[in-house]
């Protein structure tokens, strides 16, 4: 053992029996618990901080578990809310469905005379305007296989949406009467007053066509209903097309116009029906025509 070794164990040893030593001698003088007293008093403060970091170091700890825990509570928050917004939209769907599904059945019990083919809007061209997009071109899932022609008309439970121009075997091309190649013979419904409801790039923006061609002494007036009145040989008479929200005089050819705001909202169209055959009447009688030409 080196010398340095030899001394640190001899102070060692001395120490211990000084404190021996010391012990019992206050322990024989009856000191015992000022010393007990005076050992807490100097271990106290050292008791103190551990206490206080053992309590730190476990709140430490316990706060980064309660973080752990928000997060699970807040990812199955999540989950519950994304899970609901789906069955919600699952709900929208079917509501929309089922309305659709019940306007066209009161449809076809409402027009007994008409054969009806339902259909779905897959595309359209439109123009922007005031209140959206106005579709004027339409292209439908039904063509030639379900029986479906050019020439035959096409509504929605609310009014006319327009004709078929084009056909294929699952799919065919429409012109809505927002379009200015399409005509409609037309009447209003408390005057009878005849003329051609077109599409009109002057009214376009507005979502509306234009009632042409009527008598510059025309009795029509604003919320007059307008709808078709069969003649011609593709729209069967009745069906309604929209109401006047606009009286004015064409003084070029002195004939009265009306503005027609449609019934149909062009801006949302995602169902349609198409008039596959119909008894055909004209001004509400029935014509020996008859049916889709």
């Amino acid at each position: 053992m080196s010398r340095i070794k030899q001394r640190f164990f001899i102070a060692c040893l001395g120490l211990a029996l000084a404190l021996a030593l010391f012990t019992g001698v206050f322990a024989v003088m009856g000191w015992g618990s000022l010393l007990s007293d005076v050992g807490s008093a100097v271990l106290y403060p050292f008791q103190w901080v551990g206490a206080k970091v053992g309590s730190g170091v476990t709140g430490f700890f316990s706060y980064f578990s309660d973080i752990d825990s928000l997060k699970e509570e807040l990812e199955s928050l999540r989950a519950e809310n994304e899970s609901l917004k789906s069955e919600l939209i699952d709900a929208e769907i079917m509501a929309d469905e089922n309305s659709w599904l019940y306007r066209y059945l009161s449809m076809k019990e409402e027009h007994g005379d008409y054969s009806l083919c339902a259909a779905s809007v897959i595309s359209s061209s439109s123009a922007s305007g005031e209140g959206g997009d106005y579709a004027l071109e339409l292209t439908l899932n039904r063509g030639t296989s379900s029986g479906v022609e050019t020439g035959m008309p096409v509504v929605t439970s609310l009014g006319l949406v327009g004709v078929v121009v084009e056909t294929g075997l699952n799919h065919c091309r429409v012109m809505t009467i927002l379009d200015t190649s399409v005509s409609v013979g037309a009447v209003t419904t408390r005057a009878t007053e005849n003329g051609l409801c077109e599409g009109d790039y002057a009214v376009l923006h507005k979502g509306c066509a234009t009632l042409k061609g009527l008598p510059e002494e025309a009795d029509v007036a604003v919320e007059d209903i307008v709808v078709t009145s069969g003649r011609g040989s593709v729209y069967p008479y009745g069906i309604p097309i929209g109401r006047v929200v606009s009286v004015q005089a064409n003084a070029f050819v002195r004939t009265t116009e009306a503005t027609v705001q449609p019934f149909t909202d062009f801006s949302d169209l995602t169902q349609v029906v198409i008039l596959t055959d119909y008894i055909h009447y004209v001004d509400g009688f029935e014509s020996a025509a008859g049916g889709v030409p």
